[in-house]
């Protein structure tokens, strides 16, 4: 009954949180908020009352472990809490940069040229290489070069839906950013129900859903109803979509399309993951939060791994350990296979760095990683604030899940080009300025 008792407390403790954040026009700090409780909730529920759960993926230590773990998950949430409030004070903010026009227009064809060549290589290469897309297959996404620029093809999808919303824009130049757009987003589908990576597909949607939504509370009612009510209905679309890939994928079978028809679902394995309580705890968002208990029980606490793991995999293609790995390994006794695919949770890493006094560690990091972040949305152009925002939430799940040098990858490699992409697209450059020009609460 404790434990029932602690984890309500923790939820509704960390939702007061999440609806502060929002009042406030963070949704992305209530979003972080949001995925750290989803990726700690469900594994405490499991660990203290579905315990076969974590003793089928090789980390359960006894309840006694549950409390230590509980109070570190808990304190770290209430300082990291405490922190963005004194960070992020109710006052007018500073704009970081100018949007303006540029003096040429010919940007906009330089990006969409990109896009297009973007969409014809990756076509090529997901044709040529088609058999290495597969969930489990041992290549993600084709490979680490192909993964890169997927990143980059997304960002510019995000960027065609932006062009047709934007009202601004000649009629011309919407119609062709939406059969563009069309076009993308049917490869981009493609390629991630090829690879069964179901994440990719949900933080798309929400990248789409908080440009048009976000701030929640901020806008007007009426309009927020009505799209609200859209991005409901698509969000039922596809969290059912991503049900069936997740029965498909594990049938070590090309994935496309047309297994969306009729599809078979009948397997051993899919039936023992699809009943009652035990099909919604485990999920992707089970395993990650275990690294805490193994670091716990295994007393994983270096320093400098920690910060050699952070600095190189702040860079792509080094194939150094991310601290998962590292974690599990302790475990399994093997550094590959079973560490990869956990995930991490991003509150683990203090305990790993300091032990328990991580809790400030986590406060810290956490709150200047987002800092980092937000910055880029503060220009004094609404509109491509809100693209840059979408950006941010097509990344910031996954770095909720890893590690703090995610915060740095995802910043020069997915916010920055999209930040210079998105510049060509709208044929604006940037220009920084001393005068104290400040942000008003309705921007």
């Amino acid at each position: 009954m404790l434990p029932a008792i602690l984890i309500t407390i923790l939820t509704v403790f960390v939702s007061y949180c999440i609806i502060f954040m929002m009042r406030r026009g963070h949704d992305l700090h209530a979003l972080a908020f949001f995925t750290l409780l989803i990726y700690t909730v469900f594994s405490q529920i499991g660990y203290s009352y579905f315990p076969e759960l974590s003793i089928l993926i090789g980390a359960y230590y006894g309840q006694a472990l549950f409390y230590q773990y509980y109070s570190f998950m808990f304190l770290s949430f209430f300082f990291t809490f405490l922190l963005y409030i004194w960070m992020n004070p109710v006052v007018l903010k500073k704009e970081s940069y100018i949007v303006k026009r540029a003096s040429l227009d010919y940007g906009q064809y330089l990006f969409f040229l990109i896009t297009i060549l973007l969409y014809l290589a990756l076509n090529i290469y997901f044709i040529v290489y088609r058999e290495f897309f597969m969930y489990g297959g041992g290549r993600t996404m084709g490979g680490p070069w192909f993964g890169i620029g997927f990143w980059v093809y997304t960002v510019c999808t995000v960027i065609l839906f932006s062009l047709f919303r934007d009202k601004s824009n000649k009629t011309t130049k919407r119609i062709f950013s939406l059969v563009l757009f069309i076009f993308c987003l049917i490869f981009f589908l493609q390629v991630t129900i090829a690879s069964g990576i179901r994440s990719a597909i949900l933080y798309f949607f929400l990248s789409l859903a908080f440009f048009e939504l976000s701030p929640i509370f901020k806008k007007g009612a009426k309009i927020q109803k009505r799209k609200i009510i859209v991005f409901l209905t698509v969000g039922a679309l596809v969290i059912g979509m991503l049900t069936t890939l997740r029965g498909l994928r594990i049938q070590n079978e090309q994935i496309s399309f047309s297994s969306f028809v009729n599809p078979d679902l009948s397997r051993e394995e899919e039936m023992l993951y699809a009943d009652g309580a035990v099909g919604i705890l485990f999920q992707d968002y089970y395993h990650p939060s275990h690294t805490l208990f193994i670091s716990m029980y295994h007393n994983i606490i270096d320093p400098v791994e920690v910060i050699i793991s952070n600095l190189a995999n702040s860079l792509v293609l080094l194939k150094y350990p991310h601290l998962t790995t590292t974690v599990v390994a302790v475990e399994s006794g093997q550094m590959e296979g079973r560490g990869i695919g956990w995930g991490y949770h991003y509150f683990v890493e203090g305990y790993n760095a300091i032990g328990f006094l991580g809790i400030f560690w986590n406060a810290i990091f956490w709150n200047l990683g987002m800092l980092l972040w937000m910055k880029i949305t503060q220009s004094n152009n609404r509109m491509h604030n809100r693209v840059m925002l979408s950006f941010t939430v097509l990344v910031i799940v996954i770095t909720m899940r890893s590690q703090t040098s995610a915060f740095i990858q995802h910043y020069w490699l997915v916010l920055l080009t999209g930040l210079g992409l998105l510049l060509l697209a709208n044929n604006s450059t940037i220009a920084f300025t001393r005068e104290k020009k400040f942000i008003t609460k309705n921007d």
